[in-house]
């Protein structure tokens, strides 16, 4: 046998190993221990470095013993669940067992009763990390109409973050306007803060920033799910 096909076992072999074992998918369980958390505010909470992290999380590398009994203290896991999946696990009730939390869609959104049923929707935790977000911020709202056609159409899901509430020149935000839920552009325009609509067939909503309004800013839009019916 050639040093190649030796090689070529010894991969084979190993691969073996770490999936009849679980380890294999041992960044999907870490990804889940972040819990939202981004890779370098993880890395301190555990005392390792982001780029030990970020290896793991890939599945580049795997943890020595003593770095997952590390992991396991800092976040409150069993080992044996960290590396096999085996075993109960605090996580796996929130999430459903997957890689995912319920974002809950806003109370004030009304929309069609074939809709109006759903409270919450599943969404990544990798995403949530990704977008540096926390999931308490996170709200989801159903998109009704089409006043922000081509960008966003009737039934879409969109994702906001209540943290992120000051308007910004040219993005998009979720506001509480005549007791629903819309989406609009926001421009600032002197002592005017306007709203904008997507489609050029609505017109836009002025008010001063000094003035009491009729609307109130949700969130920033972060994610769009659009629907492909």
């Amino acid at each position: 046998m050639t040093k190649n096909n030796v090689k070529k076992q010894s991969e084979f072999e190993k691969t073996r190993i770490l999936t009849e074992t679980g380890v294999i998918h041992f960044r999907d369980r870490l990804n889940l221990v972040l819990e939202g958390a981004s890779g370098n505010a993880f890395a301190k909470k555990v005392g390792m470095s982001e780029a030990v992290i970020r290896d793991y999380l890939s599945g580049k590398t795997y943890p020595a013993l003593n770095r997952l009994a590390i992991i396991a203290q800092k976040c409150d896991v069993p080992i044996e669940w960290l590396v096999t999946g085996k075993g109960e696990c605090r996580l796996l009730s929130e999430s459903g067992g997957r890689n995912s939390v319920y974002i809950p869609f806003h109370q004030l959104n009304e929309t069609s009763k074939s809709y109006s049923q759903i409270e919450s929707i599943p969404f990544e935790i990798t995403l949530i990390k990704h977008l540096g977000c926390n999931r308490e911020d996170l709200t989801a709202v159903w998109a009704k109409g089409d006043s922000m056609e081509p960008t966003i159409s009737n039934h879409d899901i969109l994702i906001i973050n209540k943290a992120h509430h000051k308007p910004i020149d040219g993005y998009l935000y979720a506001v509480e306007y005549e007791d629903q839920i819309c989406i609009k552009r926001i421009q600032n325009q002197g002592v005017n803060l306007v709203l904008l609509c997507d489609n050029p067939k609505y017109p836009a909503i002025i008010g001063e920033k000094n003035e009491s309004q009729n609307y109130k800013i949700i969130g920033l839009v972060i994610y769009l799910l659009k629907d492909l019916n």
